[in-house]
């Protein structure tokens, strides 16, 4: 099995208040979960309304998947153009024997 966990910065320029980023991360987590049906959470908030940051897991079978799927995904966030992605950091964990 792999484990593909991944974290997205973002940067909602437009947002003047706390109530703006709650919105537009709303947005964003629920889109990206609906789309790609994976766990997306908002991680290490801040109390900062115009920079967010959001985790999410991916597992799989087979390594590549799991990367393109998280490839995919950090594509899809981008597109949404709801805030600027200003960073991305992945670790990919393989459990048992590698395929």
């Amino acid at each position: 099995m792999v484990v593909g966990v991944s974290r997205v910065d973002l940067f909602f320029p437009e947002n003047h208040s706390l109530k703006d980023k709650r919105q537009m991360l709303k947005k964003v987590i629920e889109k990206t979960r609906a789309r790609f049906n994976i766990s997306v959470i908002e991680v290490e908030q801040s109390n900062l309304w115009q920079r967010a940051r959001i985790g999410f897991a991916v597992a799989g079978v087979r390594q590549d998947h799991v990367n393109k799927v998280i490839e995919n995904v950090h594509g899809f966030i981008e597109e949404l153009y709801l805030g600027e992605v200003i960073d991305t950091s992945t670790e990919i964990i393989v459990i048992g024997d590698r395929i």
